[in-house]
């Protein structure tokens, strides 16, 4: 199960994923992209599946923890009880993009135009509640005193879509999804959203620079089951896991241009979850307690 639309970065993570993991169980493996909700829908699914092996979810950051945080009590799981972590495979940071109609070549020109009242207010797309495109932009907007248009998307891809087409004029990607778009000029990178710059964009500041560094916006993508699913199901899936990460054809895709490989397994995995949720719930009350 992936909670995002066909295209999108945690798609093609997956993808890659599944080719790996049919090869190491011996059985096909479907993906059901099973959207909505800031991913939630697709999440949920799988949390109230039978914990037997066969229903299994590939997620990111955003469904597994900022959905959780900005849903509230509309989210139906919980992110550490309902799953067992097979392993958190890769991390990227996303990077905050503008339309270069908007006329900005930089984040100090972005500021200085967002900051023009006599201009017509700047939309910013969002891949939905609690998603890092969203939450990135909205500190900007808290810090820096911005009035901003926010428009909610159901995921990366239709965003860009929108962000090229001018229907919004800033969004947040993955440097993957964004880099054709970016090489034939028709995206500008303004921020890396992240505690360092990106050696794909070495001029691009990134979040720490200007002075933000709480909560950890990278973004990583996860392989989960159900919680309850017997653990020599586990252990067979985390072999399978292992072996992939260490496939070129993998790695190709998990590592490199924007994307770190990683693997995160069992208690280290969990402690990962367990840390973004305390970091995004702090950001939110912080929020709430400024508003």
């Amino acid at each position: 199960m992936v909670p995002w639309p066909a295209g999108g970065p945690t798609d093609i993570y997956a993808r890659a994923l599944v080719k790996e993991i049919a090869a190491g169980i011996s059985q096909p493996v479907v993906i059901d992209n099973r959207t909505g909700a800031t991913g939630t829908i697709g999440v949920q699914h799988v949390a109230r599946a039978p914990a037997d092996g066969h229903t299994l979810l590939v997620a990111n950051v955003t469904a597994m923890i900022g959905s959780v945080v900005a849903l509230g009590d509309v989210v139906q799981f919980d992110p550490i009880r309902d799953f067992a972590p097979i392993g958190i495979f890769t991390e990227s940071s996303s990077i905050i993009w503008a339309n270069p109609r908007l006329g900005v070549r930089s984040f100090r020109e972005f500021l200085d135009r967002a900051r023009d009242s006599s201009r017509q207010r700047i939309a910013f797309g969002t891949t939905g509640s609690g998603s890092v495109s969203e939450q990135s932009v909205e500190q900007l907007a808290r810090e820096f005193r911005l009035d901003l248009l926010k428009v909610p998307y159901r995921g990366t891809a239709p965003q860009l879509i929108d962000l090229v087409a001018d229907h919004v004029q800033i969004g947040g990607a993955d440097y993957p999804t964004a880099s054709p778009h970016y090489r034939e000029g028709r995206l500008v990178p303004l921020l890396v959203i992240g505690p360092q710059r990106l050696p794909e964009l070495p001029d691009v500041p990134s979040f720490a620079e200007i002075g933000l560094t709480e909560p950890d916006f990278t973004v990583w993508n996860g392989f989960f089951a159900p919680a309850g699913t017997p653990p020599p199901t586990i252990e067979r899936l985390e072999a399978a896991l292992v072996t992939a990460s260490r496939s070129e054809t993998f790695r190709a895709v998990t590592n490199g241009n924007g994307n770190r490989a990683i693997l995160l397994r069992g208690q280290d995995a969990t402690a990962r979850l367990a840390r973004d949720l305390a970091s995004r719930q702090a950001f939110a009350r912080q929020g709430a307690a400024s508003g």
